[in-house]
């Protein structure tokens, strides 16, 4: 396999890869629907194998519903009668399965291919009623000549399939396991490299969310979420306490964290501290203070993780720290600010 060095060298001299830096999913459908308008047979090729109707239609943005269920579909192939096949793309993550099965439900029982296309990808997750083309697969599919005979046109598609096959090869070399040892601290080396060519905060996106795809709550209303802060992945595990108070554990670098959350955060976290709940009277932060904070809304302790740990090691503290919280809800509860 090319060194991660060699591989960000031949994206650099890509003028293509400048402007995917721009927009990513959408400038990836959007070159997929201009090749559509010069030749939608090879087109429909690339993203299914059903036969080739006799009249293509190829919609950009696509908003779909049924019922009260609505969508949006990245890239939708029709003919003149009905949606034939929807194309759900995604470079920077992976899709959430509650976002692919509203997709699914939009178009109700219609006989529709769906297709989730991406750049990385990993065994170990499965979406039901999709089919995966990765951009690997995309990349070797692409024919220039079968697509047109002029010549700027044919240039200007070599270098997208080239464009996609070292997106692939960067996508190879940046592993997918199942191991949290993508924590900025870790990892300062690659993050230079990565954020030499603005690629950083999509490899933090993409283990963050491949993490969560495969956490499996052992309590009932776990609500999960990822975001970049500060170019590293905060990830949070939290119940809801009421309208106005959440409680949870949160993971950014090698910070794992207890946290409450709501407007009056400071009074719960104290009266917490006060009944020996949750928070740890031990803890000392930041000029020796008992929690650590965001704003007003937001404190929270943590601990360090010392080095990288496997998702199973992450998974059961985490749902040990929640089964613990539903074990003492009413405590917990019993301890929030008065409105």
């Amino acid at each position: 396999m090319k060194s991660l060095d060699t591989i960000i060298n031949k994206l650099k001299e890509s003028p293509l890869f400048y402007l995917f830096l721009s927009s990513r999913e959408l400038f990836h459908s959007n070159f997929w629907f201009w090749l559509s308008t010069i030749n939608k047979e090879a087109t429909f090729k690339l993203f299914t194998s059903k036969p080739t109707p006799y009249d293509i239609l190829f919609k950009r943005e696509h908003n779909q519903s049924f019922g009260d269920i609505k969508s949006k579909v990245d890239l939708l192939l029709s003919d003149t009668t009905r949606p034939l096949v929807v194309i759900e793309n995604k470079v920077k993550d992976f899709p959430k399965k509650e976002q692919l099965q509203r997709i699914q439900n939009s178009f109700s029982k219609l006989d529709v291919e769906f297709v989730l296309t991406t750049l990385f990808w990993s065994e170990d997750i499965h979406f039901e009623g999709w089919n995966v083309k990765t951009y690997k697969e995309i990349s070797d599919a692409i024919e220039p000549i079968e697509f047109t005979q002029n010549p700027y046109f044919i240039s200007l598609i070599e270098d997208y399939k080239l464009l996609t096959l070292n997106l692939s090869e960067l996508a190879k070399a940046l592993k997918v396991n199942k191991t949290y040892d993508f924590a900025i601290s870790w990892n300062w080396e690659l993050y230079l490299k990565l954020n030499e060519i603005k690629l950083w905060e999509g490899y933090q996106k993409l283990r963050a969310s491949h993490l969560l795809n495969l956490f499996k709550p052992e309590v009932e209303d776990v609500s999960v979420f990822y975001s970049i802060n500060n170019q590293k992945a905060t990830i949070d595990f939290f119940l809801q306490l009421n309208n106005d108070y959440t409680i949870g554990i949160q993971i950014e670098d090698i910070q794992f964290r207890k946290f409450v959350a709501g407007k009056k955060a400071d009074q719960f976290a104290d009266k917490l501290l006060e009944e020996d709940l949750f928070f740890e009277s031990s803890f000392r932060g930041r000029g020796n203070k008992p929690y650590l904070n965001y704003g007003n809304v937001f404190k929270y302790q943590y601990t360090k993780i010392d080095t990288s740990k496997s998702f199973d090691w992450i998974f059961n503290q985490v749902n040990n720290e929640l089964k613990s919280i539903i074990e003492n809800r009413d405590s917990l509860i019993n301890c929030l600010p008065n409105n």
